[in-house]
């Protein structure tokens, strides 16, 4: 299979996934405890992180990683579900959004872009109790993989 044909499908499925994972979270704000979509949340990141992978998506794969780790949190229990969490798992699922948008156009992450993603990264490494990647260990430029 061309990895450039399959390309499109990637990004077709992962904004499902995106919606699937907006749609949980949503649910989360109104039932904090329905445990359902914490895991549905979860397992739609994990899988756009998964497939992005196969793409040298690293920018994606490591922001993808960082918004795992809260939602696995979350599944184990030690982080609680508030609207502060809602508000920033809701951004880092349309920063995905953009970052998709960006692949599908064959740019490279622009300036602003990969800012926002380190601003979010940055909240849910403090979310996820974890030290903070070394600056520019994660802004990876995704031409060299499309």
């Amino acid at each position: 299979m061309n990895i450039d044909q399959a390309l499109p499908t990637f990004l077709a499925e992962s904004r499902e996934l995106l919606q699937d994972m907006e749609d949980a979270l949503l649910r989360l704000e109104q039932q904090p405890d329905d445990t359902e979509a914490i895991n549905a949340a979860f397992r739609a990141a994990h899988t756009i992180k998964g497939s992005a992978g196969l793409f040298g998506l690293e920018a994606i794969v490591a922001f993808t990683h960082a918004l795992e780790s809260v939602l696995d949190r979350l599944r184990a229990n030690t982080l609680t579900v508030n609207e502060e969490l809602i508000a920033l798992l809701l951004a880092c699922g349309d920063h995905l959004g953009q970052q998709l948008d960006q692949v599908g156009t064959g740019e490279v992450l622009d300036a602003e872009l990969q800012e926002q993603g380190a601003t979010l990264r940055k909240q849910l490494h403090a979310c996820a109790g974890q030290p903070e990647p070394p600056a520019g260990g994660l802004l990876v430029a995704q031409s060299e993989a499309v």
